[in-house]
């Protein structure tokens, strides 16, 4: 009897080893789209408070927001190299 609840625990710990090194689609999904969303976004919001604070028009809102795009696109690229190691 022993045996197989040593066994049954054996497989059972296997079986959480597995899963928690598993990845979702839908998980990965929404780790790239949040990425890429809130760093443009916190991009416009940082250009358009210089711009404001310095009482420019869109000169910083671009600069910021090309940044934003930049910084986005770089963390969809880790992620992307992340996920081809495992």
């Amino acid at each position: 009897m022993k045996r197989n609840s040593n066994s049954s625990k054996e497989k059972l710990s296997r079986e959480d080893n597995r899963t928690k090194n598993t990845k979702s689609g839908y998980g990965i999904g929404m780790k790239m789209s949040l990425d890429l969303v809130s760093s443009v976004i916190t991009g416009s919001l940082i250009g358009l408070g210089v711009d404001i604070f310095f009482s420019t028009k869109p000169i910083f809102f671009i600069i910021f927001l090309l940044l934003g795009i930049i910084a986005g696109f770089f963390g969809l690229y880790k992620t992307v190299k992340n996920i081809n190691k495992t």
